[in-house]
């Protein structure tokens, strides 16, 4: 069982959309391209791990999070039996790159049960349809985020090594190769020691890691848009071995590949995957 409902407002140069959304059992989203909007989450049942470039986040219910827009990362969630969170959705119709850019991260301070009631509110508020309700949640939202701002991390832009910068493409550009991380060292002319130096003090990963993601990435979006046997996804993502590639599909995301195909293309949760953090 899946239930989903979103409600949005337009702004001035933006669209707030606020979701509430109930899983059972488990429930896996992947934002792989760039998520598409900064968001708040706040987790009422179960629990969220989130995931990015080496950096990875548990959080249970209780937590409020930020995502910054732009960024590629997926979360795996967990309810014994029920997940519960709602979302707040800056969707922007013209990016300011004068902006503050903030980090994808847990604001433990508003981590609160008051926080809940507040994000529950605006959500309440919205659902009801009624246009002056619409402008309360508005306020109620923007005291909010007021609020929170203090609170948020702001994280400069990355500037990575650019041997490191070489390795990532070469990666992204033969991750179906087998190649070993020697020949990426020479590839990327630096050793393999700093390579693998580069990757970890950088990415914090390693280059075989950070391949197997990219890998599985590319092998999540065969399974929901393609009708390739999970054989063939493996062969044609660079996996010799298929039961390698389900063991490690269920460590980067908790589900098989049947779990997985089985969850986002079944018609009943194909609109809530699409609009979920």
């Amino acid at each position: 069982m899946v239930e989903t409902a979103v409600y949005a407002k337009k702004l001035c140069m933006s669209e707030l959309r606020v979701q509430r959304s109930l899983f059972r059992n488990s429930h896996y989203f992947d934002a792989g391209a760039g998520n598409a909007n900064s968001s708040i989450g706040y987790v009422v049942k179960g629990s969220v791990e989130l995931s990015m470039m080496g950096r990875h986040y548990h959080l249970d219910a209780g937590s409020l999070f930020y995502v910054p827009e732009g960024i590629r990362y997926n979360s795996i969630w967990r309810g014994c039996p029920e997940i519960e969170f709602y979302g707040l959705h800056i969707i922007s119709h013209k990016p300011d790159p004068t902006a503050e850019r903030y980090a994808l991260q847990h604001i433990p301070a508003l981590s609160t049960p008051e926080t809940g009631d507040k994000i529950r509110e605006i959500f309440e508020l919205f659902a009801t349809g009624d246009r002056v309700n619409k402008v309360r949640a508005l306020g109620l939202y923007y005291t909010f985020y007021a609020g929170l701002l203090p609170y948020l991390e702001t994280e400069a832009p990355q500037k990575y090594n650019p041997a490191l910068i070489s390795a990532i493409n070469y990666i992204e550009a033969h991750y179906a190769s087998d190649f070993s991380v020697d020949e990426l060292a020479v590839a990327c002319c630096v050793s393999e020691s700093r390579l693998y130096h580069l990757f970890k003090s950088e990415l914090r990963t390693t280059p075989v890691k950070y391949r197997n993601e990219y890998r599985i990435e590319k092998a999540a979006a065969a399974l929901r848009h393609g009708t390739l046997s999970i054989d063939d996804v493996a062969e044609t993502n660079g996996f010799n071995s298929a039961a390698y590639f389900r063991e490690t599909f269920k460590d980067f995301t908790g589900l098989t590949p049947s779990e997985y195909r089985g969850m986002v293309q079944s018609p009943e949760r194909q609109e809530t995957y699409c609009h979920c953090i």
